[in-house]
């Protein structure tokens, strides 16, 4: 599952992040290793992402300043208001979450089929075909060594 969270108004780009099997919303935005800080009196609420807005967190942010909650399917092209909190979403393998910060107005500047993490990339055979002569070439030299001393041991009986 992607992340996204756009910071909007202050000021900072997009950034992209990735979640394994989160509970919520809110568990997909830490796994993305993002920190939130929630709204002290409303519960899932968000009110700071990496520390952003540096705001109070007490009481429930302004309708204009707020953390807004999006989200997509996997090939989706645009994204979709939800009607539910961080802390209330089911949030399935393969989603996209974004969150925006303004007066929720905007979804994220970034698609969500442009947002989808790249699978990682493969490794190059390079490094891992040198390992597998090195180990290769010691098995070699140690069932040569081996063999080189029966045969010696077997000339001296």
């Amino acid at each position: 599952m992607t992340v996204v969270v756009d910071f909007g108004a202050l000021g900072t780009e997009p950034e992209t992040g990735c979640a394994a099997g989160p509970a919520d919303g809110l568990d997909a935005l830490v796994q993305a290793g993002f920190s939130v800080t929630e709204v002290a009196s409303i519960r899932g609420m968000v009110c700071r992402i990496d520390e952003l807005p540096e705001t109070d967190c007490g009481a429930s942010p302004p309708a204009d300043a707020y953390w807004s909650y999006w989200h997509a399917n996997a090939g989706d092209e645009e994204w979709t208001y939800s009607i539910v909190g961080g802390a209330d979403a089911s949030p399935d393998p393969g989603d996209i979450e974004g969150w925006v910060f303004g007066d929720g107005s905007e979804p994220p500047a970034v698609a969500p089929i442009d947002a989808v993490a790249p699978a990682a990339p493969e490794e190059e055979s390079g490094g891992r075909f040198e390992y597998t002569w090195i180990v290769a070439v010691a098995a070699l030299a140690v069932i040569g060594g081996l063999a080189a001393w029966r045969l010696r041991r077997d000339r001296r009986a």
